[in-house]
């Protein structure tokens, strides 16, 4: 039981730090730069550019 709290634990806490990132370069992401994603999660960018590619793809 401990093994699995341990996982979980370390899946949160990765996706927790994915979230920091854009999603389309990878960089450090600006949480003042967001869109909505088909599955109604909020998504930030490093910049405007990234956003626009993330929106065209997802209309």
């Amino acid at each position: 039981m401990k093994t699995l709290l341990t996982i979980c634990a370390l899946s949160f806490a990765s996706a927790a730090m994915a979230a920091d990132k854009c999603p389309i370069s990878g960089k450090p992401a600006d949480p003042s730069i967001t869109s909505t994603g088909k599955d109604g999660k909020t998504v930030a960018f490093c910049c405007e550019k990234c956003k626009a590619k993330f929106d065209a793809k997802n209309k």
